[in-house]
């Protein structure tokens, strides 16, 4: 994660952060990616179904997120989400299941 830089270096609030996004269910996938996260001092930006567009874009405006770890059924969502002009500073989008 690191060598591909995934989480680029944020200020806010008088620190640096690094932000990794994670979309998806519970699921073994979920927690893996957030352990490897504490590892790297990472911080986890969790998004949940009941998010609206809007909410979801408020949140990686906000934290400047390049990538994000997701549930294959979000994938369709964010590339819509990019060809509606939004979520521009995301990058990597990181899928747990194989694409159909």
């Amino acid at each position: 994660m690191k060598a591909l830089d995934f989480a680029p270096a944020t200020e806010g609030d008088g620190r640096t952060w690094n932000f990794i996004g994670l979309w998806s269910k519970n699921r073994a996938e979920w927690l893996v990616t957030h352990i490897a996260n504490m590892y790297f001092n990472y911080t986890s930006i969790g998004f949940f179904d009941s998010m609206g567009v809007e909410t979801v874009n408020y949140i990686l405006k906000q934290t400047e997120l390049t990538t994000i770890f997701v549930a294959g059924e979000y994938v369709s969502k964010l590339i819509q989400m990019r060809k509606d002009g939004l979520c521009e500073n995301l990058k990597n989008v990181v899928t747990f299941d194989p694409i159909v």
